[in-house]
């Protein structure tokens, strides 16, 4: 170890794994510069220098070394002391460092103020001064200008930080045009170019596998940074990993809390909210048997009173509510937790969500009236406490309970080291429901694993709007002018009459839509840095945009301002007479089916021969050292009223049972509590613990006695559709007149065929050559007025439960309507293919009843080797295959 890692760690009062960690770059800094070697020669040294000789290979453009440090280690520290490191020894002076997001940003700008408890460079005041720093908020007031051509910066012989969040230099659908990249008349250049002129930039990347994504990549290269430090529990990649400290270690070795999961045995037959109920009040056993110890500890050793917290992961926004809902009621413990829970998720805003951010920063507090946290996946990294003690995973699969990023918030010690007492040196995981598989995995596997989540490559490809006459809002707009003026057909638009009450509605909807949207924009001005620009850089297409050659598309932004005024009765004419050339009077039609059910009283048996009753134990499994540590008794749970409870359940769970079914229910669960033995005590218990096998025994034979009878009934939900607009993802060069010789047929798919003139859509995306041709065949047959290639999920017809079935065309002739589906030879039986087909017909005998131009609507199922250009449209529709009827 050198002098200088030698009086930083005296200084800064580094942990061994910090101490460590610095001898390593210590190593390879001393064999090599990093100004003047390139990338091969430092990684050569590096992959001798580092732990255990490891071969080191980067992946950005400049060498960069990566440090696997578990959660709660101290990566900020080590970071501090990285770049007092090359400061003292190399003479560097301008580190830029990089957090994933809001919230790690936010508490690294803290930390860089010397004042802060957490300090990046504790211990270092005497030595560092006060380090310049520059961030997201000032950076266009760096002392920088350009003159002649020539670069003049501030010289100082301060550190100077550059503390940014991803989101600010980059943006994932922009790629590197962003404001940071813009030309500044402040600095006479882009922040960018500035910090890329300099000689001796080190970028310091906290939880580095955030950036290994192409943007990403491209956005840290083009700073051209002479060397890349890498902080992070979960890399990427071992490639360039020069120091590894895992959790087992930092365990052992007593830096970290010890993981122990916390399950019940004997569990079977509860259903999941009693299981989730079990693991919430078993949690809050510990929780509460904690919070005694910690009292008495800190007593006895005259320290401030640590409160512990309890997190609770749920599986979504809803459930965080009924969880909430459970644990603030007054009859849930007595109470005794109500208003000191709180939910945290992405979709609060406003004041409760600035409410509970306050409480969440400030919960190591004994002041903060908070114990249970709930979140939903919100609070991955960045939120650093010392006094999480109990977790309990609502949302989690076996194999994401163990996982570093929802455990690791629990990992760092209250008190800075291991104490020697096991309730304040452990971090206990309440996982009943998976408890004796993760005992078997720890045991088999160790404690934690890692996945590899890199993406491969992704083809240069740009999103391309299509749309028919006019964008979104002005369809919009011709919507409801239609619906407010009832037309049903867009025939009628030729009459005169009709043209005025329709123009008329179109104006008083237009003041009336642009009226609230400047409302909403004044609400909702941010400024820059606030929210990043999700904006795509995006192409739109639309009718009369290209030709039957090549077409002609206008870059669109899609926050620009549409028109502050209507149109005139002429130009909406005008454009609404264009639209319905294309338009196809095309009902929504809702196709259901309904029963008629009628149910007959039977005598219920008891299926189910034996309900157990043992008593359900506590066990507490050190996971580290690997041994049951305690096993309790665990307090049987009880239904109040079991025969409520059982016809309640069972009304619920079938769904063709209603209250006016009240007697038909009571006397099926009457006859099912009569054949269990034992007294009212014991049916208490084993209701609470087997009802819903109960249930399903009493639901299974209630269907096998049941009565029913089918018919199929059809809803209009709208007389006509206004089809909107589609996004195609298109490759480079992949726009292609329909009509012209086309070769690369296995990638159709990210191709964008333009110039028609009879479809709806002025381009269309194909998933088959034959649906092109077929396309051919359409615009060439005299005897086709119009079609359209229906948009995902715009139709509104389904083919199974909440699925739907998108048909590839829908064609109006002068005699009829067409809906028609295009599919290989080999897959017109297919069971799926069939099946929509079946849906297909449905939908065109009630759409032949609705439609408003009274054509009817005929379904047909093409192979593609009956599709051939130059043939006509009614002789390729009459090859259609037959669909065999359901039996």
């Amino acid at each position: 170890m050198s002098g200088t890692v030698s009086k930083i760690k005296y200084a800064m009062s580094l942990r061994t794994p910090q101490e460590e960690a610095l001898s390593y770059l210590d190593a390879i800094s001393t064999h090599c510069d990093y100004k003047r070697d390139d990338k091969e020669t430092v990684e050569a040294v590096a992959s001798e220098y580092s732990e255990n000789n490891r071969k080191v290979r980067t992946k950005f453009d400049f060498p960069s070394f990566c440090y696997d440090m578990a959660t709660g280690i101290g990566k900020t520290r080590l970071m501090g002391a990285c770049i007092y490191y090359l400061y003292k020894t190399k003479g560097y002076k301008h580190f830029f460092i990089l957090a994933p997001g809001n919230t790690i940003y936010d508490k690294l700008r803290k930390e860089s103020n010397p004042a802060h408890p957490k300090y990046i460079f504790k211990g270092l005041e005497a030595e560092t001064g006060r380090p310049r720093v520059w961030d997201g908020e000032n950076y266009d007031r760096y002392p920088v200008k350009y003159e002649q051509g020539s670069l003049f910066v501030d010289h100082t012989s301060e550190i100077q930080l550059f503390i940014f969040n991803i989101g600010k230099i980059f943006n994932s659908k922009t790629d590197t045009q962003f404001n940071f990249h813009k030309f500044k008349e402040t600095l006479g250049a882009s922040f960018a170019d500035v910090l890329a002129q300099f000689d001796d930039l080190v970028i310091c990347m906290d939880e580095a596998h955030h950036y290994y994504a192409p943007a990403s990549m491209k956005a840290i290269n083009y700073l051209r940074p002479i060397l890349g430090l890498e902080f992070t529990a979960t890399p990427k990649s071992s490639s360039n990993v020069i120091y590894s400290y895992d959790v087992a270690r930092g365990a052992a070795e007593g830096y970290l809390k010890i993981p122990v999961v916390t399950g019940r045995s004997n569990i079977a037959g509860y259903s999941q909210d009693d299981i989730e109920e079990m693991k919430i009040r078993d949690g809050l056993a510990l929780h509460k048997h904690r919070k005694s110890v910690l009292r008495e500890y800190c007593a006895a050793n005259k320290l401030d009173y640590v409160k512990p917290i309890v997190l609770i992961a749920c599986k979504d926004t809803d459930h965080a509510k009924k969880i909430r809902a459970l644990i603030d009621s007054d009859d849930f413990m007595k109470g005794k937790y109500k208003g000191r829970v709180i939910e945290i998720h992405s979709k609060q805003t406003g004041e409760e969500s600035e409410a509970n951010v306050r409480l969440l920063l400030s919960i190591e507090s004994a002041k903060n009236p908070i114990e249970i946290v709930l979140h939903v996946y919100k609070l991955k990294e960045g939120w650093d406490v010392n006094n999480l003690f109990t977790i309990i995973p609502l949302n989690a699969a076996k194999s994401d309970i163990l996982a570093m990023q929802t455990i690791g918030r629990g990992l760092r010690l209250p008190f800075g080291e291991q104490t020697g007492n096991e309730d304040l040196d452990t971090l206990d995981i309440v996982a009943h429901d998976h408890y004796r598989e993760l005992v078997d995995e720890i045991r088999n596997n160790g404690v934690f694993r890692h996945r590899d989540l890199d993406k491969s490559g992704i083809e240069e490809s740009r999103a391309v709007y299509v749309s028919s006459t006019g964008d979104d809002e002005e369809l919009s707009l011709f919507d409801t002018a239609f619906t407010s003026a009832g037309i049903k057909s867009f025939a009628e638009i030729d009459n005169p009459k009709t043209q005025s009450e329709i123009y008329q509605a179109y104006v008083n909807n237009f003041m009336k839509s642009h009226h609230e949207k400047r409302k909403s924009d004044d609400l909702n001005q941010m400024n820059l840095f606030d929210a990043a620009p999700e904006v795509a850089q995006t192409e739109m297409l639309s009718e009369g945009e290209g030709s039957a050659g090549e077409a002609v598309l206008a870059s669109t932004d899609t926050n620009a301002q549409a028109d502050e005024h209507p149109m005139t009765q002429d130009e909406f004419i005008r454009t609404v007479k264009k639209y319905t050339r294309r338009a196809i009077s095309v009902p929504r039609i809702l196709v259901q089916t309904t029963s008629d059910v009628k149910f007959h009283r039977f005598e219920v048996k008891r299926t189910i021969k034996d309900f157990e009753i043992a008593a359900a134990k506590i066990e507490r499994f050190d996971a580290i050292n690997q041994h049951l540590l305690t096993a309790v008794d665990a307090q049987a749970l009880e239904t109040a009223d079991v025969r409520n409870t059982l016809a309640c359940m069972l009304l619920d769970s079938i769904s063709e049972l209603s209250y006016e079914d009240a007697d038909f229910i009571i006397d099926a669960v009457e006859q099912y509590l009569s054949q269990i033995p034992g007294d009212e005590e014991e049916k208490r218990k084993i209701v609470r613990r087997y009802a819903e096998l109960i249930v399903n025994d009493i639901k299974q034979q209630i269907y096998a006695h049941m009565e029913e009878k089918t018919h199929d009934i059809h809803i209009v939900q709208k007389d006509r559709i206004v089809f909107r607009k589609f996004v195609k993802n298109v490759k480079k060069g992949g726009q292609v007149c329909y009509d012209k010789p086309f070769s690369d047929k296995s990638n159709i798919r990210k191709y964008l065929f333009t110039g028609y003139r009879k479809s709806y859509y002025p381009a269309n995306a194909f998933d088959s050559d034959s649906e092109r041709q077929f396309s051919i065949i359409l615009e060439e047959d005299p005897d086709v007025l119009r079609w359209i290639k229906p948009p995902l999920n715009q139709l509104g017809l389904f083919w199974k439960a909440g699925q739907q079935y998108n048909p590839d065309f829908l064609v109006e002739t002068t005699t009829g309507k067409y809906m028609v589906e295009v599919k290989a030879l080999n897959e017109v039986n297919n069971e799926d293919v069939v099946s929509k087909a079946r849906e297909g017909i449905r939908w065109c005998i009630f759409a032949s009843t609705a439609d408003p131009d009274h054509k009817p609507w005929e379904y047909r199922l093409i192979s593609d080797d009956n599709i051939h250009p130059g043939n006509t449209c009614k002789f390729t529709l009459g090859t259609a295959h037959p669909i065999k009827e359901e039996k």
